[in-house]
Order: C-alpha cells, then structure tokens, then sequence
C-alpha cells in the first residue's frame, strides 16, 4: 500500500507527465503551413518560381539518402530550376547523344566538370548557400540554376503558381525526411525567379495553414540571402 507522501508524490509526477503530453500536443496541434499562389504579369507561365523562408527553425535534416539529380537530355538541363540544401552533392549524368562540359563562374560555386561522354556521370558538392548559374561550355543555349539554400522551408510553384512549405512530397524527393510543419511565429518569406522581382514579406504563423496571394512582376532577382 501506499503511503500518503508516496501517494503525493505519485500524483505530482502523473501531473508532470501530464502536462508534458498535453505541451506536445498543443506544440503540433498549432503547428501550420505557409501556401498559397502567385501571379506573374510578363511570364507565360507562374511555375518554377521559388518561394522560401530566410530564416526558420534550426533542424538538421539527415542528406544521407539524398539523391540529387540535374538530367542533360536533349540538350537541356532537367530541371531548369533545383532548390537543395547545402552540403548537397548533386549528380550531372550526361543522357544525351553528345558531349558536354558543365561549369559555373557564380560566386556560390565556381567549378568545370570537363567534356564528358554520353553515359557518364559526374558530381559536385555544394557546400556554400547562394545561386548557382549553370552553363554548358560545348552548348551556349543550356542554362539552369541550383539555388544553394540555409534550410528545408521552401517549394517551388506548380504550374498554377501554386505553392505549400513545407513541401513535404517535393522533399522526399530529394532523399529529405523528417521536416515539421511551422511552429507559431514571425517568419520572412522571400521569393526568387531569374525574370522576376524578388518579394519579400512577413508571415504570422498562428494556425494550421496561412493562405497567401502573391503578385510578381519581370524585373532583375535579388540574392537569396544578405
């Protein structure tokens, strides 16, 4: 039998178990997401445009299942446009009928992978956030863009301009498990394309999801951070 204090004691810590369960389920019960659409005047179309947080909560995904593509086929980099965290190592094999030689000069990462035949793969680390023009010296008409960044909070827009963050099935498909939605807070939410204006804006996070309607127009893109 118990005795009073034990009983005592056996009460208050149920009461912190207790009350522990109940924090984590408040915590992800209000945890939301960020979507919404963008709407683009001077484009054909409102997809592939990039849409992130500059900041957010510090995680460190595992990359270790990550497998990071950019296709060259058809003389085309696929896809045009690739957001990856750093520390990422991404794969350029060569699926076309010709020779190529991929580079960049950008400041994020300068590199030159030198001709290489068709079948062969090639792989570079990016190891510093920032933007990062693709180029083939053998092909003037190829061209695509890694954008290098500090986090996992970010999605690309369909072809509706539509977006979520976290884009949980787009992660995934980068090999990256394990991102949370939002917890409630103030977050700075920036967009990037290479034909248009950069916005930015602030997100209060309060509830399961926030809608947001944005309007883009042509213009020279900011960087991805300052």
């Amino acid at each position: 039998m118990y005795g009073g204090k034990q009983l005592e004691r056996y009460f208050k810590i149920s009461f912190l178990l207790l009350l522990l369960m109940l924090w984590g389920f408040l915590d992800s019960a209000f945890a939301g997401k960020i979507e919404g659409s963008i709407k683009v005047k001077g484009l054909r179309s409102p997809a592939n445009i990039l849409v992130y947080l500059t900041k957010a909560p510090a995680i460190s995904p595992d990359l270790s299942g990550a497998k990071v593509i950019i296709d060259q086929r058809n003389l085309t980099f696929i896809p045009h446009v690739l957001p990856i965290l750093v520390g990422t190592t991404v794969h350029f094999p060569n699926n076309d009928k010709v020779d190529h030689n991929v580079f960049s000069l950008s400041r994020a990462k300068k590199f030159s992978l030198g001709s290489f035949k068709p079948g062969e793969i090639k792989t570079v680390l990016f190891d510093k956030p920032g933007i990062v023009e693709l180029r083939c010296d053998v092909h003037a008409e190829m061209a695509a863009y890694i954008l290098v960044m500090k986090n996992p909070y970010w999605a690309k827009t369909d072809e509706k301009g539509r977006f979520e963050i976290p884009d949980s099935d787009g992660l995934k498909n980068l090999g990256i498990s394990g991102i949370e939605d939002l917890p409630p807070g103030k977050y700075f939410l920036k967009t990037w394309h290479e034909k248009l204006r950069s916005k930015r804006t602030t997100v209060i996070v309060e509830k399961e999801e926030v809608d947001l309607q944005l309007n883009l127009t042509r213009g020279t893109p900011s960087v991805l951070y300052k």
